[in-house]
């Protein structure tokens, strides 16, 4: 019984590793990413300097998703707010000064914030208010599915018509197109009770005719304890591992290389740097504690598979079995020690 037990925490060890994910950090455009930044940024102020601000806003959306900066930023927003689309500019603005602000250019950040609060005062708003939830609702507003959190509260949307659709298992769809009502108004939509829907009950298998399940045979009839299972479990931690200890040393390796640049090219001492190097500096930093994430994932993974495998071995336990893993976190990137006794 305590090894059954001992198999079930390890096997939940390993899918919990398993269900672990990547973060990727902001790495620099490449030469052609910024070449076509530059040409779709250029577009988009030809474009302006015509009228034609429909065009050009997804100019400078598209350039400044390939390379961001301020004033791509700021031509965004301002091209949003020309063509009436005052909660887009607003959030545009707000982005810009937070740019502003994460560079140290106070007066960028002060004049993106000023536009911002413009706009603020001129808001359309719609909330969408859920007072009887079914299980499993999903509310959406213009397809995109509106997070339980932000039901009731009034959000800044764009002026126009905006459709809300509601939808739940077993339940009829609701949905309405609704206008907004003006500047500094709120327009409130009441999602009701869903009712239920026939057909989707209709389709739905009777206890009486359901499929009866077959009864789960144990694991490890054959004899050998699980140590099959156990072995399995163990390769795919030790791959978990690798990938941990992989991922980990890529990324202590660009944190280096952020860290060194910044202060060799961008910075006088380690906290005086230009918007260059802050940015570089920020990047090391993310890409440090990414670093430290992937050994200590890749850690726990290598420890986890050893134990499993040696514990596969044979039926008999070991008497004496020790994993110390031990993590080595850094400013520019981590490692990790592991020792173990079996």
């Amino acid at each position: 019984m305590t090894r059954h037990r001992g198999n079930s925490r390890v096997a939940w060890c390993v899918a919990a590793l398993l269900s672990l994910g990547a973060g990727v950090a902001r790495a620099e455009p490449s030469a052609d990413q910024a070449a076509a930044a530059e040409a779709l940024f250029r577009e988009g102020r030809d474009l302006v300097a015509k009228g034609q601000l429909a065009e050009a806003c997804p100019k400078f959306a598209a350039s400044q998703r390939l390379d961001p900066g301020y004033g791509t930023q700021w031509n965004l927003a301002d091209c949003l707010e020309r063509l009436g689309r005052s909660a887009s500019a607003w959030a545009a603005f707000r982005e810009a000064a937070d740019m502003a602000s994460r560079a140290g250019q106070a007066d960028r950040e002060a004049k993106a914030a000023r536009r911002a609060a413009d706009l603020e005062k001129k808001l359309e708003r719609l909330a969408i208010a859920v007072t009887t939830p079914a299980d499993g609702l999903v509310v959406r507003r213009n397809g995109a599915v509106l997070d339980a959190g932000a039901w009731g509260a009034p959000l800044p949307v764009d002026p126009g018509k905006h459709r809300v659709e509601a939808t739940a298992p077993g339940k009829r769809p609701f949905s309405v197109e609704v206008q907004t009502a003006g500047p500094g108004q709120v327009v409130t939509v009441e999602v009701p009770p869903l009712e239920d829907d026939p057909a989707a009950t209709a389709a739905a298998p009777s206890p009486s005719t359901s499929p009866t399940a077959a009864p789960l045979q144990p694991s490890g009839g054959n004899g050998d304890g699980g140590a099959g299972t156990r072995r399995t479990l163990s390769f795919v931690a030790g791959g978990v591992g690798v990938a941990g200890v992989v991922t980990g040393s890529i990324f202590g390796l660009l944190a280096s290389s952020r860290w060194n640049r910044a202060q060799d090219e961008h910075c006088r001492t380690e906290a005086l740097c230009d918007a260059r190097g802050v940015a570089l500096v920020d990047d090391a930093q993310s890409a440090a504690r990414l670093s430290n994430v992937g050994f200590i994932v890749g850690g726990v993974g290598l420890a986890a598979g050893v134990a499993l495998f040696v514990t596969s071995l044979g039926d008999a336990e070991p008497a004496a079995a020790r994993i110390v893993v031990t993590p080595v976190v850094g400013t520019t990137g981590g490692g990790l020690g592991l020792q173990g006794r079996f």
